[in-house]
């Protein structure tokens, strides 16, 4: 599938989740122990989503991206935007609940698969994952905030992440970063040294996050049953990325190796951190939300390298 050594692919995403697990535990241990409060908790990522990550993009898509490189990349946004509206859809059909059908089509699409990809294929692997990035921001805030609270937030296109994709997608194929002139290219050094936050910071504040949401009771009303988020594992864990890999089996003889690779690992991945936060602030079930978090998180260190290795 990859062009690597037969089982390398599945070593380096369990070693890869493995760091993750770790690096997050620090984080739930520093929110445990009062280090941080649920206020700076939620202050830690918004400067990821709101700074480090559009930094990251920005000094990375004018370094990665050229004409000819978008030419064999650019099904990814297109895979990305597929990827999660029609996980949304499959989660229709899995589960009872609008927040269930969400968290189904809800991957952890950015800092999970970014150090896999990265450490599997480089400049290429971090390339492919923010341009699945900008198709998964559209489905989010149109299909999938749609099944979650039944209307469509346009507005939410407007954000930090998606807006900084645009614009380097454009700097990239205007003025390539080999080009730039010095202040540009001292600039392009300080988004690269901001970015450098955004993973670390994210898994930091994921497993803070991890810590509130293994406190959280269903809130009133909610379908508190242990069946529903049973099926919400098995469709975001088992179920997704099955249908995935088939797709893909179909349609993905033409795909670089680092496009079908990362579209496998992004379907393979836990519901998303930021899932509970949706929950809350389009009236969906927190409590269920916060489970599916914490425990496909956990669940993922055993599927995603099982996947992977079924699939060759």
């Amino acid at each position: 599938m990859t062009g690597l050594p037969a089982g390398s692919v599945p070593a380096v995403v369990l070693e890869k989740i493995v760091v993750v697990l770790l690096v997050a535990a620090a984080g739930y241990l520093a929110r445990r122990r009062g280090l941080l409060d649920a206020r700076a908790t939620a202050a830690t990522s918004r400067v990821v989503v709101d700074v480090a990550f559009p930094a990251l993009v920005l000094s990375q898509l004018p370094r990665t991206v050229d004409a000819a490189s978008l030419a064999t990349a650019w099904p990814a946004p297109v895979a990305g935007l597929v990827l999660v509206g029609g996980g949304c859809l499959v989660g229709r059909l899995l589960t009872r609940s609008p927040t269930g059908a969400f968290l189904v089509g809800l991957p952890n699409w950015i800092f999970l698969p970014l150090l896999i990809a990265e450490a599997l294929y480089g400049p290429a692997g971090v390339r492919t994952v923010l341009l699945v990035d900008a198709g998964a921001q559209v489905a989010l805030w149109t299909v999938g905030v749609a099944t979650l609270s039944g209307g469509v937030m346009l507005r939410g296109l407007a954000n930090p992440g998606l807006a900084s994709t645009a614009l380097g997608l454009a700097l990239a194929l205007a003025l390539p970063a080999s080009s730039w002139p010095l202040p540009l290219a001292l600039l392009g050094q300080a988004l690269g040294l901001l970015g450098q936050l955004a993973v670390p910071l994210s898994l930091f504040a994921m497993g803070a996050q991890l810590f509130e949401a293994g406190g959280a009771a269903p809130g009133a009303g909610e379908p508190a049953a242990w069946g529903e988020l049973v099926r919400v594992l098995v469709g975001r864990l088992l179920v997704v990325p099955a249908l995935a890999v088939g797709a893909l089996g179909l349609w993905g003889g033409a795909l670089a190796p680092e496009v079908r690779t990362v579209l496998v690992v992004t379907a393979a991945m836990p519901v998303a951190i930021s899932g509970s936060m949706f929950a809350q602030r389009f009236g969906g079930q927190v409590g269920l939300a916060a489970r599916a978090v914490a425990l496909s998180t956990v669940l993922a260190a055993l599927t995603v390298p099982a996947l992977l290795r079924l699939v060759g």
